[in-house]
C-alpha cells in the first residue's frame, strides 16, 4: 500500500486544481546533490475547517521518506510546504525519488547514476512520472475509502432503535420515488424554456472558465554546474532543465552531465602544445628546406 500512497503528495491536490508542485534537483561537482519539492496550495492550510488542507496538512510526511526535511509555511491566501534532502556523494548512496512517485529506467535502478574514469565523470538520469497511472491508484483507493465511509453511515442508520422510527420516521419514506419526478420543462413556455437553457450554458462556460484558471501544474527541474551534454527537457533556462509533467501519459526524463577530470585536461593541452610545436617545426623545416634549393639554384 505504500508504494501507492506515496506519490498522493501530487494527487490530492491535482483532484482539485488548487495547488502547484515543484521539484528540483541540484547536481554539484564534488558528487554531492539534494533535493526540494514544494507544494504550494491556494488557501490556508491550517484552516481546520477545509477538508482537504487538513488531509494535506497532516498526512504530507507520510507520503515521503523519513530523510526529507519539511518546513511549513501557512497563511490566509497562500500556504507552501517545502521539503528537502540531500545527499554527499552520489557515488555511495543514490538519490531515491520513488517516494514522490518517480521510478528509475536504469539498469542500477538508480536515479542519478555517477560513471567516472581517469578522463571523465558522467551524471545519468533517466526516470519516468507516470501521472495517468498515479491519477488511476488514488481514485481507486479514493473509491474505496467512500465505500468505506457509505457502508459505516449505512450501518449507522440500521442501528437506529424502532423508538427512532416511531419518534422521527423513516427519512426513506420522506424521498419521493425516481420514477415521480416532476417534469418542470414540460410546462414551461418556450421563452421561460430559452432562459433556462441560456442559464445553464452561461453556468457551464463559468464552470469550464474556472477549470482553466484553476489548471493544476507541476514541474520537475535539474540545475547542473555547467551545461548538460545530452536531455529532453521542455525548457532550458541556463544550467536549469525543466520538465513539465504531462497528465495525459508519462513523462520520460533524460539528462547527462559530464564532468572532465583535471587529468585530461592537462592531457588535452599537452596534446595541443606538441601539435603546435610540430606544426611550427615543420613549417621552419619546410621554410629551411626553401632557402637551401634557392641557394643551390643560384650555384
Amino acid at each position: 500500500m505504500k508504494k501507492i500512497l506515496i506519490s498522493l503528495l501530487l494527487l490530492v491536490p491535482l483532484v482539485s486544481g488548487c495547488a502547484n508542485v515543484d521539484t528540483r534537483i541540484n547536481i554539484n561537482d564534488d558528487y554531492s546533490a539534494s533535493v526540494v519539492t514544494s507544494l504550494t496550495y491556494q488557501g490556508d492550510l491550517s484552516n481546520s475547517t477545509d477538508a482537504l488542507a487538513s488531509s494535506i496538512s497532516s498526512n504530507y510526511k507520510t507520503f515521503i521518506d523519513s530523510m526529507y526535511q519539511v518546513e511549513n509555511a501557512y497563511g490566509a491566501k497562500l500556504s507552501t510546504i517545502t521539503a528537502e534532502k540531500s545527499v554527499d556523494n552520489l557515488r555511495k548512496k543514490d538519490l531515491d525519488l520513488s517516494s514522490l512517485g518517480f521510478s528509475s529506467n536504469l539498469p542500477s535502478k538508480k536515479f542519478i547514476e555517477v560513471k567516472k574514469n581517469f578522463i571523465i565523470t558522467s551524471y545519468n538520469i533517466d526516470c519516468t512520472y507516470d501521472l495517468p497511472a498515479q491519477i488511476k491508484k488514488f481514485e481507486a483507493i479514493k473509491k474505496t475509502s467512500e465505500q468505506v465511509a457509505q457502508t459505516q453511515s449505512t450501518e449507522d442508520n440500521s442501528s437506529l432503535s424502532p423508538e427512532y422510527y416511531h419518534e422521527y420516521g423513516d427519512q426513506s419514506e420522506l424521498e419521493p420515488a425516481q420514477n415521480s419526478e416532476f417534469d418542470m420543462a414540460a410546462n414551461m413556455d418556450e421563452s421561460a424554456k430559452q432562459l433556462s437553457q441560456d442559464d445553464a450554458e452561461e453556468a457551464a462556460s463559468q464552470e469550464e472558465q474556472a477549470n482553466k484558471e484553476d489548471k493544476f501544474t507541476t514541474t520537475f527541474s535539474i540545475k547542473v554546474p555547467s551545461f548538460a551534454s545530452f536531455n529532453n527537457a521542455d525548457s532550458i533556462s541556463g544550467n536549469v532543465y525543466t520538465w513539465n509533467l504531462k497528465e495525459d501519459e508519462p513523462t520520460n526524463i533524460k539528462l547527462q552531465y559530464v564532468q572532465y577530470s583535471a587529468f585530461a585536461i592537462w592531457f588535452v593541452i599537452i596534446v595541443m602544445i606538441l601539435l603546435l610545436v610540430l606544426f611550427v617545426g615543420r613549417i621552419k623545416n619546410r621554410d629551411s628546406q626553401k632557402r637551401i634549393d634557392n641557394i643551390d639554384n643560384i650555384v
